[in-house]
């Protein structure tokens, strides 16, 4: 079973799901597509997401931090 949870943001969606014995609780964040981009299938048409574990989501949430901030750095 799927919960949508509560952000503050209009430019994304975010749904807790169970990924399994061996994921446990993840988060899918969701977009609007751009409609001019080209699908890959039928559901491509209107949304596009990402699906990460909650240590991927830690992960993910630093190096954003880190973009946001102006702090990143750059993989030559």
């Amino acid at each position: 079973m799927a919960t949508d949870l509560k952000t503050n943001s209009e430019a994304f969606w975010l749904t807790r799901f169970f990924g399994g014995k061996d994921k446990g609780s993840c988060v899918q964040i969701t977009i609007p597509r751009n409609p001019k981009d080209n699908p890959r299938s039928t559901a491509d048409n209107f949304f596009d997401h990402i699906s990460l574990t909650r240590e991927q989501a830690k992960e993910l949430s630093i190096e954003l931090m880190l973009f946001a901030n102006m702090r990143e750095e750059e993989s030559l």
